[in-house]
Protein backbone atom coordinates (compact mmCIF):
# COMPACT_ATOMS: atom_id res chain seq x y z
CA UNK A 1 0.00 0.00 0.00
CA UNK A 2 1.16 3.51 -0.78
CA UNK A 3 2.52 5.52 2.17
CA UNK A 4 1.87 9.25 2.21
CA UNK A 5 4.58 11.26 3.93
CA UNK A 6 4.59 14.96 4.64
CA UNK A 7 1.91 17.54 5.17
CA UNK A 8 0.81 19.89 2.43
CA UNK A 9 -2.04 22.20 3.24
CA UNK A 10 -3.50 25.21 1.49
CA UNK A 11 -6.06 27.64 2.89
CA UNK A 12 -8.75 28.74 0.45
CA UNK A 13 -9.32 32.39 1.34
CA UNK A 14 -12.79 32.58 -0.23
CA UNK A 15 -14.52 29.86 1.76
CA UNK A 16 -12.24 29.19 4.71
CA UNK A 17 -11.63 25.63 3.46
CA UNK A 18 -8.20 24.20 4.18
CA UNK A 19 -7.14 21.51 1.72
CA UNK A 20 -4.74 19.13 3.45
CA UNK A 21 -3.17 16.40 1.29
CA UNK A 22 -2.29 14.16 4.21
CA UNK A 23 -5.79 14.38 5.67
CA UNK A 24 -7.27 13.78 2.20
CA UNK A 25 -5.13 10.65 1.90
CA UNK A 26 -6.34 9.37 5.28
CA UNK A 27 -9.95 10.08 4.39
CA UNK A 28 -10.17 9.14 0.70
CA UNK A 29 -7.38 6.65 -0.03
CA UNK A 30 -9.82 3.76 0.40
CA UNK A 31 -12.29 5.26 -2.06
CA UNK A 32 -9.56 5.97 -4.61
CA UNK A 33 -8.06 2.50 -4.18
CA UNK A 34 -11.43 0.76 -4.65
CA UNK A 35 -12.18 2.73 -7.81
CA UNK A 36 -8.72 1.97 -9.18
CA UNK A 37 -9.04 -1.72 -8.31
CA UNK A 38 -12.44 -2.03 -9.96
CA UNK A 39 -11.16 -0.38 -13.13
CA UNK A 40 -7.83 -2.24 -13.39
CA UNK A 41 -8.64 -5.59 -11.83
CA UNK A 42 -5.49 -6.08 -9.78
CA UNK A 43 -3.89 -4.73 -6.65
CA UNK A 44 -0.50 -3.73 -8.05
CA UNK A 45 -2.01 -1.46 -10.69
CA UNK A 46 -4.49 -0.06 -8.16
CA UNK A 47 -1.55 0.83 -5.88
CA UNK A 48 0.20 2.61 -8.77
CA UNK A 49 -2.92 4.59 -9.61
CA UNK A 50 -3.49 5.44 -5.94
CA UNK A 51 -0.01 6.92 -5.67
CA UNK A 52 -0.37 8.76 -8.98
CA UNK A 53 -3.68 10.34 -7.92
CA UNK A 54 -2.24 11.67 -4.67
CA UNK A 55 0.90 12.96 -6.36
CA UNK A 56 -1.41 14.88 -8.70
CA UNK A 57 -3.35 16.15 -5.67
CA UNK A 58 -0.16 17.55 -4.15
CA UNK A 59 0.59 19.34 -7.43
CA UNK A 60 -2.95 20.74 -7.78
CA UNK A 61 -4.02 21.25 -4.17
CA UNK A 62 -4.43 25.01 -4.62
CA UNK A 63 -7.30 24.37 -7.06
CA UNK A 64 -9.44 22.51 -4.50
CA UNK A 65 -12.37 24.67 -3.39
CA UNK A 66 -14.14 22.59 -0.72
CA UNK A 67 -14.59 19.06 0.64
CA UNK A 68 -17.16 18.05 -1.99
CA UNK A 69 -14.91 19.34 -4.75
CA UNK A 70 -11.99 17.42 -3.24
CA UNK A 71 -13.83 14.07 -3.33
CA UNK A 72 -15.15 14.64 -6.85
CA UNK A 73 -11.69 15.73 -8.00
CA UNK A 74 -10.12 12.58 -6.54
CA UNK A 75 -12.68 10.28 -8.19
CA UNK A 76 -12.38 12.05 -11.55
CA UNK A 77 -8.58 11.92 -11.35
CA UNK A 78 -8.73 8.21 -10.48
CA UNK A 79 -10.87 7.58 -13.56
CA UNK A 80 -8.46 9.60 -15.72
CA UNK A 81 -5.39 7.82 -14.34
CA UNK A 82 -6.94 4.39 -14.84
CA UNK A 83 -7.94 5.33 -18.39
CA UNK A 84 -4.34 6.34 -19.05
CA UNK A 85 -3.15 3.05 -17.60
CA UNK A 86 -5.68 1.11 -19.66
CA UNK A 87 -4.67 2.84 -22.90
CA UNK A 88 -0.98 2.49 -22.14
CA UNK A 89 -1.10 -1.18 -21.26
CA UNK A 90 -3.36 -2.17 -24.18
CA UNK A 91 -4.22 -5.38 -22.43
CA UNK A 92 -7.11 -6.87 -20.53
CA UNK A 93 -6.25 -7.89 -17.00
CA UNK A 94 -7.32 -11.30 -15.82
CA UNK A 95 -8.12 -11.22 -12.11
CA UNK A 96 -6.80 -14.11 -10.09
CA UNK A 97 -9.28 -15.45 -7.56
CA UNK A 98 -6.72 -15.02 -4.77
CA UNK A 99 -6.74 -11.26 -5.40
CA UNK A 100 -10.53 -11.14 -5.35
CA UNK A 101 -10.62 -13.17 -2.12
CA UNK A 102 -8.18 -10.79 -0.46
CA UNK A 103 -10.31 -7.71 -1.18
CA UNK A 104 -13.85 -9.01 -0.76
CA UNK A 105 -16.02 -10.69 1.81
CA UNK A 106 -17.31 -14.24 1.20
CA UNK A 107 -20.77 -13.07 0.11
CA UNK A 108 -19.25 -10.93 -2.66
CA UNK A 109 -17.02 -13.69 -4.09
CA UNK A 110 -19.55 -14.60 -6.77
CA UNK A 111 -20.68 -11.12 -7.75
CA UNK A 112 -17.43 -9.13 -7.73
CA UNK A 113 -15.56 -11.40 -10.22
CA UNK A 114 -18.59 -11.10 -12.51
CA UNK A 115 -18.49 -7.30 -12.20
CA UNK A 116 -14.74 -7.32 -12.88
CA UNK A 117 -15.31 -9.27 -16.09
CA UNK A 118 -17.44 -6.43 -17.53
CA UNK A 119 -15.98 -3.91 -20.00
CA UNK A 120 -14.24 -1.02 -18.23
CA UNK A 121 -17.00 1.58 -18.71
CA UNK A 122 -19.71 -0.79 -17.51
CA UNK A 123 -17.84 -1.95 -14.42
CA UNK A 124 -17.11 1.66 -13.48
CA UNK A 125 -20.78 2.70 -13.49
CA UNK A 126 -21.90 -0.54 -11.78
CA UNK A 127 -19.33 -0.09 -9.04
CA UNK A 128 -20.16 3.59 -8.52
CA UNK A 129 -23.92 2.95 -8.52
CA UNK A 130 -24.22 -0.26 -6.50
CA UNK A 131 -21.08 -0.34 -4.35
CA UNK A 132 -20.58 3.39 -3.71
CA UNK A 133 -24.24 4.49 -3.86
CA UNK A 134 -23.92 7.30 -6.42
CA UNK A 135 -26.98 8.36 -8.40
CA UNK A 136 -27.07 8.29 -12.20
CA UNK A 137 -26.74 12.10 -12.28
CA UNK A 138 -23.69 12.05 -9.99
CA UNK A 139 -22.01 9.31 -12.03
CA UNK A 140 -22.64 11.25 -15.23
CA UNK A 141 -21.02 14.34 -13.72
CA UNK A 142 -18.03 12.48 -12.29
CA UNK A 143 -17.39 10.48 -15.48
CA UNK A 144 -18.04 13.40 -17.81
CA UNK A 145 -20.70 11.61 -19.85
CA UNK A 146 -24.42 12.12 -20.48
CA UNK A 147 -27.01 10.77 -18.06
CA UNK A 148 -28.44 8.56 -20.83
CA UNK A 149 -25.01 7.04 -21.40
CA UNK A 150 -24.77 6.06 -17.73
CA UNK A 151 -28.26 4.54 -17.88
CA UNK A 152 -27.47 2.52 -21.01
CA UNK A 153 -24.18 1.29 -19.53
CA UNK A 154 -26.00 0.20 -16.38
CA UNK A 155 -28.68 -1.57 -18.42
CA UNK A 156 -26.11 -3.40 -20.56
CA UNK A 157 -24.11 -4.34 -17.49
CA UNK A 158 -27.23 -5.73 -15.75
CA UNK A 159 -28.01 -7.88 -18.79
CA UNK A 160 -24.46 -9.18 -18.95
CA UNK A 161 -24.39 -9.88 -15.21
CA UNK A 162 -27.74 -11.65 -15.47
CA UNK A 163 -26.25 -13.96 -18.09
CA UNK A 164 -23.04 -14.53 -16.13
CA UNK A 165 -24.78 -15.17 -12.82
CA UNK A 166 -27.60 -17.27 -14.26
CA UNK A 167 -27.96 -20.41 -12.19
CA UNK A 168 -25.78 -19.11 -9.33
CA UNK A 169 -27.47 -19.31 -5.94
CA UNK A 170 -27.16 -15.89 -4.31
CA UNK A 171 -28.23 -15.20 -0.74
CA UNK A 172 -29.95 -11.86 -1.18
Amino acid sequence: MFAFLGVIAVQNADEGFKADAEEAFKTYSGVVYKHAYIRTGNTADADDILSDVFVRLVKNIKKIKNEVHLKAWLIRTTINCSNTYYKRSKRINQVRLTEVDAVTTPTENVVLPAVLSLPIHQKTVVYMHYFEGYSVDEIATLCGVAKGTVKSRLARARETLKTILEGVDLDV
